[in-house]
């Protein structure tokens, strides 16, 4: 598994996939090769997490070469010394290297999330080159693995290209404390909560603009982070008002706890395809007020309330501030719609789909 910052997960949506299936796969008997960058994840974790095994190597710690240069260098490392039976490469824009395994005698599968040349943070260079990716991920890799019905749409719209729908799971604790509550001085079900990473197209400036602009009398607590993402982090500390209190990253049981004692969840993503916080937060049984995307809509179903536009947001957010029984009416269904995505179930499509395209490989060769 490469294209990621490795496990344990403590980054992206990607990081979250890579340690759910990978532990799973491992559970059940496969070896299981898990490849992270020195410095960005894991420090101090052995060389066997959950069953996989940790392989850590560098990368080129600039925005635009990072991701490209360890996935490079994890690509000649699985053929040159693992020689898998096959790869998951994660991220359209390492559709490359599926080519690359693929001389080195390695089949792969790619997940390619949603449009990423779409986010904000990409240059000119750098978006034309994710659009190059898409259409080589078509042919690059055995198999393109898309994570809600709305991009596989999309590659067959673009490109001709059928891929394997596969979405995400959700893994949520049934006991969450509240020490992470104190912590921050919160108190359960009297604050509302945003978790992603500081990109501007996941939106967290409109979000604090609307809880400034609805004068909310409880907290609006932003779980998240992101390297190379200073000046946007300085932008959204500088218009938001007291009541937003932001956490830095949290994992495991803090992460669990913020999510299960919120009033509400709010989304603002406008890129990429099924979201994994969304569907987590849904098992959470949380009221989700998101932005419509179709991705989102699929996640979400009726389970949840949505928004088009700021204007919408700020009146939407009053609403539910306004309304309790319509956040415990929501709150029920997402529960249900969030008890329908299974990591267990989700493992079996990978494994299924690894074990055809090792066996096409071998057939071939």
């Amino acid at each position: 598994m490469l294209g990621t910052r490795g496990v344990p997960a403590s980054y992206s949506g990607f990081e979250t996939c890579v340690e759910q299936v990978g532990k799973r796969l491992a559970a059940r008997g496969h070896e299981v090769i898990v490849y992270g960058r020195r410095g960005r994840t894991g420090n101090g974790a052995s060389r066997v997490y959950l069953g996989m095994e940790r392989v850590t190597l560098p990368a080129i710690r600039t925005k635009g070469a990072e991701t490209l240069s360890h996935t490079l260098v994890s690509s000649a490392h699985a053929i040159l010394r693992a020689r898998p039976d096959a790869a998951i490469v994660f991220g359209v824009g390492n559709a490359i290297f599926c080519r690359l395994l693929r001389w080195g005698g390695i089949p792969s599968v790619i997940n390619v999330d949603g449009a990423d040349w779409a986010r904000k943070k990409w240059g000119g260079l750098g978006r034309r080159y994710l659009h190059w990716s898409e259409r080589a991920a078509t042919t690059a890799a055995d198999a393109l693995i898309a994570d809600s019905h709305a991009v596989n749409a999309y590659y067959e719209r673009e490109y001709h290209a059928t891929g394997v729908f596969i979405p995400y799971g959700a893994e949520v604790s049934s006991d969450a404390g509240t020490a992470t509550l104190t912590q921050f001085g919160l108190q359960p079900r009297h604050y509302l909560l945003a978790v992603g990473r500081f990109v501007p197209e996941n939106g967290f400036q409109h979000l604090i603009k609307a809880y400034t602009e609805v004068k909310a009398s409880m907290p609006f607590v932003v779980v998240g982070d992101a390297p190379y993402s200073e000046d946007y982090k300085r932008s959204l500390k500088a218009i938001a008002p007291a009541g937003v209190i932001f956490t830095g990253y949290q994992f495991g049981s803090a992460y669990q706890e913020l999510s299960r004692h919120a009033y509400a969840f709010l989304f603002a993503a406008e890129v990429g395809g099924t979201h994994p916080v969304l569907v987590e937060q849904l098992a959470h049984g949380n009221c989700v007020l998101a932005r419509w995307t179709e991705s989102n809509a699929e996640v979400i179903g009726d389970a949840g309330i949505f928004f088009r536009d700021n204007a919408e947001l700020v009146t939407q957010l009053r609403g539910i501030l306004r309304d309790g029984a319509l956040v415990e009416q929501k709150r029920a269904a997402a529960a249900t719609r969030g008890a329908s995505f299974s990591w267990d179930r989700v493992t079996d499509q990978y494994e299924a789909l690894l074990h055809r395209v090792a066996k096409r490989a071998r057939v071939a060769a």
